[in-house]
């Protein structure tokens, strides 16, 4: 419940800054969305640990394919470069197998 509240908090802050300065909130909400994109990218990466991209796709709202194109790329060369070879490939078919 503490997320929905720092949500609505959230909500509450920009109306009010926009009502104030709506170029001051483009400013603001634009700051909030990159930092929001980074903490989600963050999220799916630790998340595909021990989740399937469905899994992560169902938690993002969208299918497994959709997941898997926004994030996929990058997570597929970032898990190659932590593991070897045999490892990274048989993560990233364990993944997206789920």
């Amino acid at each position: 419940m503490d997320k929905i509240k720092s949500s609505q908090t959230l909500d509450t802050e920009l109306c009010q800054c926009i009502a104030q300065d709506p170029l001051a909130a483009l400013t603001a909400i634009t700051e909030l969305r990159r930092a929001i994109a980074e903490r989600e990218r963050e999220a799916v990466f630790r998340a595909l640990e021990e989740h399937s991209w469905r899994e992560v796709g169902e938690a993002l709202g969208v299918s497994k394919q959709a997941a898997f194109q926004r994030f996929g790329k990058e997570w597929a060369v970032m898990t190659m470069t932590r593991l070897s070879d045999s490892a990274g490939k048989q993560r990233i078919k364990d993944r997206l197998e789920g």
